[in-house]
């Protein structure tokens, strides 16, 4: 089934940028979850997102806006945020040991 374009980016750096936000918002509600249920062990651990771009990563740990990135604002927010708040580590993996890759071709 098709599925509409929810965001549109101009870049491969933003796309990465506008998944991984997808992705640290699916790992805070699974996070959720897991806190919820009574006999899952608590403090429940980071959850770990791997990535092959460098670029994705120095956004990341960036504190600067410009008027190229500007959009990208509320995204850079809630990573920052989940980083901070201890739900997800973001972690570099290189291409070739990027086992998600594989699905992709």
């Amino acid at each position: 089934a098709s599925k509409k374009q929810t965001c549109i980016t101009g870049s491969t750096m933003e796309s990465e940028f506008v998944a991984l936000t997808a992705a640290g918002k699916e790992a805070e509600w699974l996070r959720n979850l897991l806190f919820k249920i009574p006999l899952w062990v608590k403090p429940i651990t980071l959850i770990s997102i791997r990535f092959d771009s460098s670029a994705t990563l120095a956004k990341v740990y960036s504190q600067m806006y410009n008027g190229k990135s500007r959009h990208l604002g509320v995204s850079h927010s809630i990573i920052r945020e989940l980083i901070t708040n201890g739900v997800v580590s973001i972690e570099f993996v290189r291409s070739q040991q990027n086992l998600a890759d594989h699905l992709m071709n």
